[in-house]
Order: structure tokens, then C-alpha cells, then sequence
């Protein structure tokens, strides 16, 4: 095997040195393609020498320039030499034009590209970045995805599932490595005559950053109020791109701003190390601060590293000085207090480049093929549903021998035959892994096991919730359970409903440990947010407790919180209930701006420029299994809660308000009040965005109110095959068929819509 290694800038050097030292290790044979997209020594070529790297074997010496000059000059270059070495991979890292040229030259000639870094997206079209990326995984056989979210966000975009593995980013390779090698090398703190922990450290070099004066100036703003406040030195290696941005504007910089030349990658570790704060608009930087346990202001309004900010290591503050100086204060003042900053890791273990060329060289087909270690213990899951089979197979990858209950035959006999009955990213491939290491199988009837995991549906009656499911499971479990075994409700219930629960065991004779611990997890992320959420556990004993964190711990990342059975109950429907109240109000502040004839958008933009603010935004209605029903579960029993009863009505009457603005919309555009046999068209039906779920969506309501009306109604969702009226396959079919459109799902699609027909946009 041979492989073809491309490389362009400073951060692919850093990336790709783990790759080539293991193809080294292995005695694989490989080649390195050098674009120098950087012209600069400092840029580039420096790090090679100083990572004790080989050479390239190839220097194009593109240089810098316009965009599609380079990308184009890179392709010349390089066809010739992927003709010449003809490698069976060509692997590129990032989002550059040299990563999309290497991709684009090699895919041309039919040779296999690797894109580690797969999935990444900031859904800002305006980085140029963000196209680099989504066509080089597009033109990927394997795509290396650092986590969860990346390997949902390839599914969703429709490639095929065994392209994608989660391996982790080799930036934790490339630091972990170098880590105490640069202690041991490095002098810059000395020679700036710095002092760790207390200095903030400033990279700034994108194009929406730097190259407008006005907003140069404001991200100077930003400095000096951090400064005003802090009085700390703010050290700025700087690029060249910016250095020359600042001399074109005429800006003088403030004393308290240590301006250097770029520096190599040792002295950065250990700038970033030993820095209080990091400020950057880099997306590697930003994995490179939550690795080493810094706190990271993002000067972007996105972020292709979610992850940083979910574990609490970054938060994106744009330019506004405000945001940055509250985000520094709560860092700040966590340390000022003695304490430690820590969050979990997500972005790897130091061993990713292994794990690729595992992938690469088939000796390891992917992340899943590790043989599971057996606990001993059973547990059966009762409701192989949208919940219950993700959880019954993390539970058997963590050892646990589970039997996964349903009175669905047919998806009995699919999970036995290691076959998804539904879409969920990554599922397949566990499912698969589970069964065919005998650890998961599933039965139409429970088994003694030694706990018991309820994940069946709740419906809603009446604005009540209908436990008949999850007592006919308990039931069940009485017939075949003993004294001292473990029954987990994971199903959304009211209050009280685990009280219940355990008096049914009391009257079957049984002495049962009831434990509630709510789900608290989406679909297209299922198993990404039930391994890492948080999880709440409320028990009738410690002992119960104890046991129940030990088996969500086995899978759960995410720390676990322990209470008593009826709070538990209540946490994540007062969760969902503050959501939907929160959405009531965007929903009703619509109208009262449309009476004032103000724009709603607007007023909530300005609005939650105040740091203390967090208006959401208006849309068609609510939908889902959680939103909608929670609140009505949480006050079904109360006599207080007429203020969730009013934002339930408010949500719930939104849809036919939407329905008739877009009736009103095409009454002005035909001119005419006669809209009998006229054809609207709905885009997206899905109750949220990028996913096939379509329960509770308010599509439904719009629906019903265009149908009442005596139209016709047809409707485009990628996502959606089958729904309730005729579907158009493209967006201009629906746009060619529909007198009136309006927009109810805000797929990412439909997120640069042009149609020529009159929209109404539900989600502007």
C-alpha cells in the first residue's frame, strides 16, 4: 500500500505529523505533497524541521492568492504527480483549497481520498471553508469524523454510513506528543518575559475579522475593554495577513497589545498552556485550548467545534466586547477563587492516527469491530422504540448481555438479523457490532432478568398523559421479576407515575427497587446525547441509586445526578415546559410586533444584545414527542400552572395563525379573495430541522386549515418519503406546481432559498 499525503498549511503539518509517523512506525510507504499555500517560511516549511518531520517530497510553491487561482494552480501541479506515484489513498486534512484541490485532483484519477476532519460545518457559506469542506467529504471514500455530531451531520447529508468513522481528531495526537517535549525546549515565556497564568493570548487572521477596517477597529475595542478590566498583557503573534491589514488602515496599536511574528509550534503549546485566556477566530486553536485546559473566546459567531462549547471550554462572542467580558468574568473568577477549570475531552486519546491507518490498511474495519468485555449481568429493555433500542445497545456494548423487548415481531426479527429499523446515525453499525458479538438479541417476551429498563411510548389523552403502556410493561415484568431486582422507567411520565409504578410491585407481592431516570435525547443525535448528556436518576432506595448510576455510568459521559422519584419525574418536563413557554413568547411578541408594524426579528436581535437576554425566535408551532406534551404531563395534577396552560394554547394556535398569513399572502398576490382549488405548497413537514420525525409536527395543523379551506396542498421534505398529501421530489417542481409556498421546517436546504413563488417564511 502506498499513501499520498497532502499538506498546505501550518495546522495540516501539525495534523498530519501523528499520520506520518505512524506510516513510518508501520513501514508503510507513503509520499508528502507540500502546496506551500503559505509562502512565509514562519508559515509553513518551519514546522517540518521543528516537528522532525521529512521533507516534502514535493514543493508545489503556490503561494498565496485569489481563491480559485490557487485551488486551480494546485490541481495543475499536482495531477501529474498523483499520475507518477499512483498511491491507492490520498489523505488531506481540514478545509483549505489545497485540501479540496488534493481531494478534487485525485478523485478525477479514481484513487481513494481520506478527509480527516469529515463533517465539520459552521453553515456559514460566506467562509470559503465551509465549501472547501462539504466537497471534499462529498468526494471522500473514508471520512474521518472527530465525534458524534460530525457522524450525524454526514448521515443527514445522505453518505452512506460505512464511509464514516468516528476516530477522534490527531490534533490531541500532534499536542499530546509534543506536549512535554516543548517544556523541555521552549523559551518563550522567558524571552517575552511572561508569566504563566497571566497573560491572554490573541490569534486573529480571518477575512471577516481583519480585512474591513471598521471591523478591525471593533475587534480592538474588544482588546481594550478586556484590558481596561483585567490590566493583563495580551500577546498577539501576528499574521501576516493581519500585520499588513493594520499598516494598509493606518492603526496603531496600544502599548499592552505584545505584538510577535508567528511563532513555531513548540513556543505556541506552551503560549497556549500557560495563557489565563485564548482569544481566536481558529477553529484549531479552539481544539487546541479545551485539549490543553484553557478557557477560549471564539471571535466568530460559529463554530465548526461544537463539542468545545457543549463540554464549557469555549463560547462564541463575534466582536461584541460585552459577551468576551462575560465570558472572561466567568472563567476568571472561577480561578480567582482557587479553583480548577476542567471539562471533559472530546476531540481524542492521542492514538487517532492509529485508529486511521487501522481503518486505512483493513485490519481493523472500523471503530466498532472491539471485542466487548461481558459483565454478567442482564437487563431487558421493554420498547425497542426511538429510545429503547439505543439504549439496549449502548447497554450491550458496555457488556451487558440485554434483551430488547417489543410486541413488534417484525422488529423482533430485524434487530436479530442486526438490521436498523429506523434511521439513526451511527445505530446501524452499533447494532451490528452488538448482535454479532451476542450481546444484544430481542424476544416478544421479557425474560428474569436482573434489572429491568421500561422505554415505551406515552401518549397524550386529553392533555393527560395515557400510562397504560408503561403499567402493561410493569405488569408484564411482575409475572416474570423477583424479590430484589431493578425496574428503570425511562419513559416521559407525570408526576408521581413511579409511585404508582412501585405500589403495582407492593400489590404483586414483589419487593422492587423502582428508579426513574428520564431520557434526554434528540433524534439524528440520539446516541451522541444519551452517551453524553447529563443524566438525572431519582430512586425509592440509595442502594437503587447506586446501582442504576453504576450501569448509565458503564455508557454515560456526561455526569449523573442522583434524587429522589418524583423530582426526577419533573426535571426534564421542566425542562421542555421552559421551552415551549419561551417559544409561546417569541410566538405571541410576533403578533404584537405585526400590530405595532414593527419587525419582530429585529426587536429580538437587539434585544438579546443585552447580556442578560435570550428571546427565541418566532416560528409555525411546536412539534415533537417532548415539547408539545411535557407541559401538559407536568400540570395534569395541579391546580396551579395557568401560565404553562396559556403558552400551550398559544403554541397550539400558531399554526392556523401561519396557515392564514399565507392564505392572506396569496389573496394580494392573485389579487383575489377566491382561493378555492388554488395550490400551496409546504417545504419541510418534519416537526424540526434535517430529521424524518414527524410527530406533532404543527405541519399537521397548517395542513388540516389549508384542506378546510378547499385547497389543494402538496409539499417537499428531503427527509419525508411518505406524508399525508402528495409530495414533490425538488424544490422547483413544488415551485413550478404551488400558487402560494410557505416555509414550516427549516432544513438546511432550504437555507438559501430562492423560488419564485410567493413564501412565506415561517422561520425568517
Amino acid at each position: 500500500m502506498k499513501i499520498g499525503i497532502i499538506v498546505g498549511t501550518r495546522p495540516e503539518i501539525i495534523k498530519m505529523a501523528p499520520v506520518i509517523r505512524e506510516c513510518q512506525n508501520r513501514g508503510i510507504a507513503y509520499f508528502i505533497i507540500h502546496s506551500n499555500q503559505h509562502y512565509s517560511e514562519e508559515m509553513d516549511s518551519i514546522f517540518f524541521k521543528e516537528l522532525n518531520l521529512p521533507l516534502p517530497d514535493y514543493n508545489l510553491g503556490v503561494g498565496s492568492g485569489l481563491h480559485s487561482n490557487q485551488t486551480g494552480n494546485i490541481l495543475i501541479k499536482m495531477e501529474p504527480i498523483l499520475l507518477e506515484e499512483k498511491p491507492d489513498v490520498v489523505l488531506v486534512q481540514g478545509d483549505t483549497n489545497t485540501v479540496l484541490a488534493g481531494a478534487l485532483a485525485a478523485s478525477k484519477l479514481g484513487i481513494k481520498v481520506g478527509h480527516i476532519e469529515a463533517g465539520l460545518r459552521s453553515y456559514d457559506r460566506a467562509m470559503p471553508e465551509e465549501t472547501n469542506r462539504i466537497l471534499t467529504d462529498h468526494m471522500s471514500e473514508y471520512l474521518f469524523a472527530v465525534g458524534p455530531n460530525q457522524h450525524a451531520i454526514l448521515a443527514k447529508e445522505g453518505i452512506d454510513s460505512d464511509k464514516i468513522f468516528t476516530v477522534g481528531n490527531t490534533v490531541s495526537d500532534s499536542l499530546f506528543q509534543h506536549l512535554e517535549i516543548s517544556a523541555n525546549t521552549s523559551s518563550i515565556l522567558a524571552d517575552l518575559s511572561l508569566e504563566p497564568g497571566n497573560f491572554f493570548l490573541v490569534t486573529a487572521h480571518r477575512a471577516s475579522n481583519v480585512d474591513v477596517s471598521a471591523n478591525l477597529m471593533e475587534l480592538l475595542a474588544l482588546f481594550d475593554k478586556l484590558h481596561a478590566k483585567y490590566s493583563q498583557t495580551i500577546v498577539w503573534p501576528i499574521h501576516p495577513r493581519t500585520q499588513a491589514k493594520l499598516k494598509e488602515f493606518g492603526i496603531e496599536l496600544p502599548s499592552y497589545l505584545k505584538l510577535i511574528p508567528p511563532v513555531g509550534y513548540m513556543d505556541f503549546i506552551q503560549l497556549q498552556k500557560h495563557a489565563q485566556l485564548i482569544l481566536t477566530d481558529s477553529g484549531g486553536i479552539q481544539e487546541e485550548a479545551c485539549l490543553l485546559g484553557v478557557p477560549c473566546i471564539t471571535l466568530r459567531e460559529n463554530t465548526e467545534r461544537p463539542e468545545s462549547i457543549e463540554v464549557g471550554a469555549n463560547v462564541l462572542v463575534g466582536r461584541d466586547a460585552d459577551k468576551a467580558l462575560a465570558a472572561a468574568d466567568k472563567w476568571l473568577s472561577v480561578l480567582a477563587n482557587g479553583e480548577k477549570l476542567s471539562w471533559n475531552n472530546p476531540f481524542g486519546d492521542g492514538h487517532v492516527a492509529e485508529l486511521i491507518l487501522d481503518i486505512i490498511t483493513s485490519s481493523t474495519p472500523n471503530t466498532l469491530a472491539q471485542e466487548i468485555i461481558a459483565k454478567n449481568e442482564t437487563i431487558a429493555v421493554v420498547g425497542m422504540g426511538y429510545m429503547g433500542l439505543p439504549i439496549a445497545s449502548l447497554l450491550a456494548e458496555a457488556g451487558y448481555k440485554v434483551t430488547g423487548v417489543d410486541l413488534n415481531s417484525e422488529k423482533v426479527a430485524a434487530i436479530n438479523a442486526a438490521q436498523c429499523p429506523f434511521d439513526e446515525a451511527g445505530l446501524p453499525e452499533l447494532i451490528s457490532k452488538v448482535v454479532g458479538q451476542g450481546f444484544l438479541s430481542a424476544s416478544t417476551e421479557i425474560p428474569s432478568s436482573d434489572t429491568y429498563l421500561v422505554a415505551v411510548p406515552t401518549p397524550h389523552k386529553g392533555n393527560s398523559c395515557d400510562r397504560s403502556y408503561v403499567f402493561s410493561a410493569v405488569d408484564a415484568i411482575a409475572k416474570v421479576a423477583k424479590d430484589g431486582q431493578t425496574v428503570i422507567v425511562e419513559s416521559t411520565i407525570s408526576p408521581q407515575t413511579s409511585l404508582a409504578v412501585a405500589q403495582r410491585f407492593e400489590q404483586a407481592g414483589l419487593a422492587i427497587d423502582v428508579v426513574h431516570c428520564p431520557e434526554r435525547a434528540i433524534p439524528g443525535q440520539t446516541l451522541h446525547e444519551l452517551v453524553h448528556n447529563d443524566r438525572i436518576i431519582g430512586a425509592t432506595s440509595a442502594k437503587a441509586q447506586q446501582k442504576v448510576k453504576t450501569i448509565y455510568q458503564s455508557f454515560v459521559k456526561g455526569e449523573v445526578f442522583l434524587t429522589n422519584l418524583t423530582t426526577a419525574e419533573c426535571i426534564k418536563l421542566v425542562e421542555n415546559t421552559s421551552r415551549d413557554v419561551g417559544i409561546a413568547f417569541a410566538n405571541e411578541l410576533s403578533e404584537i410586533c405585526k400590530e405595532l408594524d414593527v419587525d419582530v426579528y429585529e426587536v429580538i436581535r437587539l434585544a438579546n444584545r443585552h447580556p442578560r437576554v435570550n428571546v427565541l425566535t418566532p416560528g409555525p408551532g411546536v412539534g415533537g414527542h417532548c415539547i408539545p406534551i411535557d407541559p401538559w404531563f407536568l400540570v395534569e395534577n395541579t391546580k396551579a400552572g395557568e401560565f404553562v396552560r396559556l403558552a400551550r394554547e398559544i403554541n397550539d394556535n400558531r399554526p392556523a395563525i401561519v396557515a392564514k398569513q399565507t392564505l392572506d399572502l396569496l389573496a394580494s398576490s392573485i389579487g383575489s379573495t377566491e382561493l378555492k382549488h388554488k395550490k400551496v405548497g409546504i417545504l419541510g413537514v418534519a416537526y424540526k430541522a434535517n430529521v424524518d420525525d414527524c410527530r406533532e409536527s404543527p405541519a399537521d395543523a397548517i395542513l388540516s386549515y389549508f384542506e378546510q379551506q378547499g385547497l389543494a396542498v402538496g409539499y417537499h421534505d428531503p427527509f419525508v418519503q411518505s406524508w399525508q398529501c402528495t409530495k414533490y421530489d425538488t424544490i422547483a417542481d413544488i415551485d413550478n406546481w404551488a400558487d402560494v409556498l410557505i416555509l414550516v421546517t427549516d432544513h438546511e436546504c432550504y437555507s438559501n432559498l430562492s423560488v419564485n413563488t410567493p413564501l412565506l417564511n415561517t422561520r425568517a
